[in-house]
């Protein structure tokens, strides 16, 4: 046959492709026994499962690590307890961070004042503060039931009292009220005159005396007994006292219960050795820390003591006095008030008089020649 009719080997093409076949290639694939178009079939496959099996985005990757990272950091960091402390010592750690100091401070002075019968304050300062429960610390976690005894055991504590003041400073303490009223009664009974006042008399303190309440440590609370004998208690002071007729230096030493020596003392200066009525000398006399101060008005008929009238006659000598009219005394009603400090009595005056009989008076002429 001819050559035109048969292509050269190397020109020849495969069936279903369109272009001609290289002598290595084409030897290859005669020997492994596939065509053309068996070569070309599984490449839509690879294609296909590329499109199914997209590799992961690499930040998607990276933040899902940090959030992994955090997550664990977190359960080791957070605050998934409480710990307890009375100032600065740590007394206890307790599951969860619900509790406060304000919780804890007042329920342990809840049961204080359960203890104590009264209000109490703690002295101490109780601070809650958040913290992580770990291995380290587990040990110490503990229950609230655990906690408030040892707590309570700990901690010292003011009470409620009832303070009586005297002018502004403390005297004495008392454990309530009720007790300190019961010692001001008492004073006032045995600072009150021995034949007693009128029913309608003022009762009163001459200090500004006064109950308030105060926390206060137990230790200085008195029993009733101890808090009267402290306010009855004197300090010797000095007072003016106006020399009267019929007084001698050793009459008033006895009336003040002191010595004649004593009152020399305490009027460096003055010559004592003779006193004369209306002299202001000093005196010592016992302060009580408390005085009883009462005001009584009393209404006596007293005389009303008669006048004198003097007339002159220049037609008269001088030594010519006669009495032309007798006088007469008359009566009055009259209002008196006293005014008494621990009994003794310090001042009396008429406040108001009433006169029943006037009072006749007594005239008397004289000469003048």
């Amino acid at each position: 046959m001819s050559d035109t009719m048969f292509p050269k080997r190397e020109e020849r093409v495969p069936y279903g492709g369109g272009k001609p076949v290289r002598n290595g290639r084409g030897e290859k694939e005669k020997k492994s026994g596939r065509s053309g178009r068996d070569r070309k079939q599984p490449e839509p496959q690879k294609k296909r499962a590329r499109k199914g099996g997209r590799k992961p985005n690499k930040n998607m990757l990276y933040l899902i690590g940090i959030l992994v990272v955090l997550f664990i950091i977190f359960l080791f960091v957070r605050k998934n307890g409480s710990a307890v402390y009375i100032n600065e010592e740590q007394v206890g750690i307790l599951k969860g961070t619900d509790v406060t100091a304000e919780y804890l401070t007042t329920t342990l002075e809840g049961q204080l004042e359960s203890i104590v019968g009264s209000k109490v304050q703690i002295n101490e300062e109780i601070k809650v503060e958040g913290i992580h429960i770990g291995s380290r610390n587990e040990k110490d976690v503990c229950t609230m039931e655990h906690l408030l005894p040892k707590m309570r055991n700990m901690v010292t504590y003011k009470v409620d009292a009832a303070v009586i003041t005297v002018d502004g400073g403390r005297a004495v303490i008392l454990a309530n009220q009720e007790q300190a009223n019961a010692v001001l009664a008492q004073l006032q009974t045995d600072l009150l005159p021995a034949e007693g006042v009128a029913a309608d008399a003022e009762i009163g303190w001459v200090e500004n005396v006064q109950i308030v309440n105060e926390f206060v440590e137990s230790t200085e609370i008195l029993e009733q007994e101890d808090a009267l004998a402290v306010l009855k208690a004197t300090t010797e002071v000095t007072q003016s006292y106006t020399v009267r007729s019929g007084d001698a230096l050793y009459l008033i030493a006895q009336e003040y219960k002191t010595t004649v020596e004593k009152l020399i003392e305490l009027n460096p200066g003055t010559d004592l050795s003779t006193i004369r009525v209306g002299q202001v000398i000093n005196v010592p006399v016992q302060k009580p820390k408390i005085s009883v101060k009462t005001v009584e008005t009393q209404v006596l008929t007293a005389v009303e003591p008669k006048t004198y009238q003097t007339q002159y006659d220049d037609t008269k000598p001088s030594s010519y006095q006669k009495v032309i009219q007798q006088g007469k005394a008359g009566q009055k009603k009259s209002t008196i008030q006293i005014t008494r400090v621990n009994g003794d009595v310090i001042e009396e005056k008429e406040v108001s008089k009433e006169i029943i009989v006037e009072a006749v008076p007594e005239i008397i002429v004289k000469g003048t020649q």
